[in-house]
């Protein structure tokens, strides 16, 4: 009897332990224009580059076209969440060194739960167009976030307004993390380009 208490305790320990240590986190790589001649242009320059969530280990959830991009959504084709490994997700724009940002946010088992449903049924289907001034990569990752107790949920409009490029998300969760003491971790750039900045 007194061994089997001693295994529940510690599988009730392994079980609070693991609660403890769910996270979401948000993976951003910088925009960037060329500086050396053998660098290419990239879709937004400065103000371009890519935002995902990792919603679960390894698992990359992130908002791309899914077709013709219009100015408006009624002109735009539906966007497509793709789910990505983290080495992929930043090969977005090839795979040499790009600058990148990545958050560890906290969340509850329950939130994690419910943030993998919700990605999963977004990729099989997509709820809204991409479109210039609509939905794109960083209001949806906002909109992802929103389903756990991170940040408040708001109308679309106003995500698109408030996110409407990497840089906005990227200082609300440099702000937040400083904070709420997240990790965050940033990883320089190869000097060929230049990067945006915070």
């Amino acid at each position: 009897m007194k061994h089997l208490l001693h295994l529940l305790i510690f599988f009730n320990c392994y079980w609070i332990s693991a609660q403890d240590s769910l996270f979401a986190t948000v993976h951003v790589i910088y925009g960037s224009k060329p500086i050396a001649k053998t660098e290419g242009k990239w879709f937004g320059g400065k103000w371009g580059g890519h935002v995902g969530l990792e919603v679960s280990p390894g698992k990359v959830v992130h908002f791309n076209p899914g077709g013709a991009v219009g100015a408006w959504q009624k002109n735009s084709d539906t966007g497509r969440y793709v789910v990505s490994t983290v080495e992929g997700f930043y090969c977005t724009f090839g795979c040499d060194s790009v600058k990148q940002l990545a958050v560890k946010i906290p969340i509850t088992a329950a939130e994690f739960k419910v943030l993998d449903s919700i990605a999963d049924h977004f990729v099989s289907q997509p709820p809204y167009q991409y479109a210039f001034f609509g939905m794109r990569c960083a209001a949806a990752c906002y909109h992802l976030l929103s389903f756990t107790d991170t940040y408040p949920e708001i109308s679309k409009r106003k995500m698109v307004r408030r996110f409407f490029y990497p840089r906005k998300l990227r200082k609300r969760l440099l702000k937040s993390a400083k904070k709420k003491h997240w990790k965050a971790t940033i990883t320089e750039g190869r000097t060929s380009r230049k990067w945006d900045h915070d």
